[in-house]
């Protein structure tokens, strides 16, 4: 692209995935201009990262010559290599499911706890990212690779030529209007164009994943396999130290994330299912009820980051447009579902990688972008359904951990599809949710927790076991929904 026809792109946010997306086109030959309406470094939620990222990571890497961007999909080389920027080691996936009283314990065949390897080793490791620092680091790096990046910067006015096929844009923090070819909506739920062009006022597509989270950065969050150590229980047969994972702690209708970050903050949040208000508690009642999470954060303090927790309303939202002419957004503008399976990292690069494959071809395809607008949509429906189930599940430990098996079904085939995938082919759709298999055997999964939930019959969980393995066959390639091995799966990393 020369300069004389270089097409302008607006990226409205300068999160993570907004940053990546502006480095990319700005490389391809876009002259790229980043807003962001607040300032770097700043707190943000959402730090889990997974198998899956780090494959999409890598891809964009290699494809757009990102190299400066290689310590973020491991553990170790982020550790050797980036030390300055915050982040925590995840081997995995663990669960522990309390009772009201009972302090930290576990059984010999883990009848309250689930582990769920995701890498082999420390080095191998996915990472929780410390977002204050990562987005930070690489909305520096978008500046140092040509990117015009402007902070305290929101748009005030907005108008498309359909004509000339052109953005006319007041900003506020010039005088003058400017022109763009397109803009890239990375703004999350400020929903930027969704507002722009009065998209806020028309009914919003429903989903089923009714929650809402209390949550904040803590210091000095005692380690929970220490409790258990404590307790006299035996862990020698879990696969990684619980506490080097993504870690939950599941109540009735409640649950609790615990992500540790090797600077010393524990990104802490309770969730809570909306549909089952009769059983919420708040964040004190929370610890008055469990002795566990007491003890777990007996000497914890309000990081300086959040010196007071955050409370949301209802976490579920999904705009009514990902698209139009001369715009796109971004998935974690399009919508979110909920934070139980880290779904929300993967899902944001998916969608760079996506449109960075769009913007690069000889000339944008609008159809395109609506074409992939379609796809994050069935995404967020498949992703609303592995989650919501397990909410109805929550009551009972065996039907909640068959259910999730549906998750690391999609997100296990998804991850050796795409190591196993021909240079330069297109990925398939995320989760696999562009497989009417996959697609028909989470709607299945559904269907069999909606019936359980409204029943509320627990007393029979191996029936249910055997309806989920049966649904599962197809596709586990690594035994899951497996009696077993009581709930320790050592054997399901994929590096």
């Amino acid at each position: 692209m020369s300069a004389d026809n270089q097409q302008k792109i607006l990226v409205v946010g300068g999160g993570f995935s907004g940053s990546i997306l502006a480095v990319i086109l700005q490389k391809h030959g876009y002259s790229v201009t980043l807003i962001d309406r607040s300032i770097h470094p700043r707190f943000a939620i959402g730090e889990s990262s997974t198998p899956t990222a780090g494959l999409i990571l890598r891809t964009l890497i290699e494809r757009y010559s990102m190299p400066e961007l290689k310590p973020f999909t491991r553990y170790g080389l982020w550790n050797d290599l980036l030390p300055d920027v915050g982040v925590g080691v995840k081997r995995g996936f663990s669960y522990f499911f309390h009772s009201p009283g009972v302090g930290a314990r576990t059984t010999v065949t883990h009848d309250s706890e689930l582990l769920v390897a995701a890498s082999s080793s420390r080095i191998m490791a996915d990472t929780h990212w410390y977002r204050q620092d990562v987005d930070s680091f690489l909305l520096d790096y978008a500046v140092s690779q040509g990117v015009v990046c402007r902070s305290s910067c929101e748009i005030t006015d907005a108008d498309y030529d359909p004509l000339k096929r052109i953005w006319q844009v007041q900003l506020s923090t010039t005088v003058h209007g400017e022109q763009f070819d397109w803009i890239i909506d990375a703004s999350g739920a400020g929903e930027v164009m969704c507002q722009l062009v009065g998209d806020e006022l028309t009914q919003r597509p429903d989903l089923e994943t009714n929650t809402s989270a209390i949550y904040g950065h803590f210091q000095n969050v005692k380690q929970y396999d220490t409790l258990l150590k404590h307790a006299g229980m035996d862990l020698s047969d879990f696969p990684f130290s619980s506490d080097d994972a993504a870690q939950h702690h599941i109540f009735t209708s409640q649950w609790l994330w615990s992500l540790r970050f090797d600077n010393g903050v524990t990104s802490l949040g309770l969730v809570s299912d909306l549909n089952r208000p009769a059983l919420q508690s708040d964040w004190s009642d929370m610890l008055a009820m469990y002795p566990a999470i007491r003890d777990m954060l007996k000497d914890a303090e309000l990081d300086s980051a959040t010196p007071l927790l955050h409370t949301t309303d209802r976490l579920q939202r999904l705009s009514v447009q990902g698209s139009g002419p001369g715009w796109v957004a971004l998935p974690n503008t399009i919508g979110f579902i909920d934070p139980l399976h880290s779904t929300g990292i993967a899902h944001s690069l998916s969608g760079v990688e996506r449109l960075a494959e769009i913007f690069t071809r000889v000339e944008v395809c609008q159809e395109a972008l609506g074409r992939y607008a379609d796809a994050v949509y069935a995404e967020f429906r498949l992703i609303d359904q592995m989650i919501a189930g397990c909410y109805k599940l929550m009551p009972s430990k065996r039907h909640f951990e068959a259910y999730c098996m549906l998750y690391f079904t999609a997100a296990h085939n998804y991850e050796t599809r795409r190591i196993n995938l021909p240079t330069n082919a297109c990925a398939p759709g995320i989760f696999l949710s562009d497989d009417l298999q996959m697609v028909e055997l989470i709607e299945q999964g559904y269907r069999l927790a909606n019936q359980i939930a409204k029943t509320e019959q627990w007393e029979a969980p191996e029936l249910f076991e055997q309806k989920i393995r049966e649904l599962i066959r197809p596709f586990d390639q690594i035994g899951l929904c497996n009696p077993a091995t009581h709930s320790m799966y050592s054997y399901t990393a994929v590096f």
